[in-house]
């Protein structure tokens, strides 16, 4: 007989571990894009208009608003039983599903978000298509795409996507980058800190969603992992952000003050980059790195919202159909592009920050009492 030999580094326990390990860094990068996606609709949505070329300081008054959003998220994620779910142990029993229900109407908000933006820009570059008939097509397609294992699935896809995105916008800023001056960051404070204060209040908005896989339906094998170290969560966000700040500086670099705060319609400012220089390469690399973007995050938008209409239901995972809806019902508000339509939308998409932050305070205070008498309980025992 022949003695086989085994370590840990290759059994089947470390290499499961490594798997889980993986799937939540994955989960983290693509929570990080969606937030990058709704910082930069956020820009051409309020940031361009209300706040102009100190947009960047806005956004980047946001870190401590996500830091606490992260802070909170993970320290009722410690507190939870990983088999019942972080949000069905903090919740209970009785506010399980009112409080799934609030997460869904974000997720829906931010697949709102983008679905209007979407069209917006498809509006801009192809004004002679039919956006009805476009919005039939891409719902359709999408749900498809996120039936079955749809979590699995987009993380695989947003591993490699990720860098051709990264590479497709990093072209288009860096050809645009001889067409711009330095004197257009003046005055450094635009408006003033009043109008920045509110930029970043809007903002914080725009990363309330950063804290979203802590809390997300998962058993013990993928929250663990999740847990093990806050580099994953945090720095996912903290790229973002960051990536956010250069984003509205290469705006600010491309178009002066007086100029970036002008009627334009959303898809311009969605494509500002490319409609400020000459570059027909530039344009072509930042139509199709936003379109990547959009179509990336808003698959995982809806395929999260999908997923808990089917844990408010009872069940484990949700079907295509279910998607399929929820995407149907974002089509109308999508085509319409109306001004007064845009209005509303960013009206309210300013609560999803104080909404986020509200939820999580809460569920962290009945995380910690809910632990608190469990141990009473294991003390009492005998």
């Amino acid at each position: 007989m022949t003695g086989q030999t085994t370590t840990d580094v290759y059994s089947t326990p470390q290499m499961k571990a490594q798997r889980w390990q993986a799937l939540a860094e994955d989960r983290c990068a693509l929570s990080g894009i969606s937030v990058y996606t709704q910082i930069f609709i956020g820009m051409a949505l309020y940031l361009y208009g209300h706040v102009s070329t100190p947009g960047y300081l806005s956004i980047l008054l946001t870190i401590p608003f996500a830091f606490l959003l992260l802070f909170l998220a993970r320290r009722t994620a410690q507190n939870a039983d990983g088999q019942n779910g972080v949000i069905a142990y903090a919740a209970g029993k009785r506010g399980t599903k009112f409080v799934l229900f609030l997460f869904l109407l974000l997720h829906l908000m931010n697949a709102q978000l983008i679905f209007v933006s979407l069209f917006a820009m498809l509006l801009d570059d192809m004004p002679e298509h039919s956006l009805w008939k476009m919005a039939l097509l891409i719902a359709p397609v999408l749900a498809w795409a996120n039936s079955g294992r749809q979590e699995d699935a987009l993380v695989r896809l947003s591993r490699f996507l990720k860098w051709i995105i990264f590479l497709l916008l990093l072209s288009a800023f860096l050809g645009a980058a001889p067409h711009g001056r330095a004197a257009h960051f003046f005055p450094v404070l635009g408006y003033g800190w009043k109008s920045i204060v509110h930029g970043a209040l809007w903002m914080c908005g725009a990363v309330s969603g950063c804290a979203w896989p802590l809390l997300m339906p998962q058993n013990q094998q993928t929250l663990s992992p999740m847990l093990a170290g806050k580099r994953k969560t945090v720095i996912p966000t903290l790229l973002s952000i960051i990536a956010g700040c250069a984003t509205m500086a290469v705006s600010v670099w491309l178009m002066p003050f007086y100029a970036m705060a002008r009627a334009e319609t959303l898809g311009w400012r969605l494509m500002l980059v490319a409609n400020m220089t000459p570059s027909i390469p530039a344009w072509s690399t930042e139509t199709v790195g936003i379109l990547l973007l959009f179509f990336l995050s808003l698959s995982h938008s809806a395929s999260q919202a999908s997923a808990l209409a089917a844990r408010m239901a009872g069940k484990r995972a949700a079907a295509g159909w279910v998607t399929l809806l929820l995407l149907l019902a974002l089509v109308p508000c999508a085509v319409m592009q109306d001004a007064a339509m845009q209005e509303a939308l960013m009206h309210l998409a300013f609560w999803r920050g104080p909404v986020t932050l509200l939820l999580l305070l809460g569920l962290y205070g009945s995380s910690a009492i809910r632990k608190k008498k469990q141990h009473k309980e294991k003390e009492q025992t005998p």
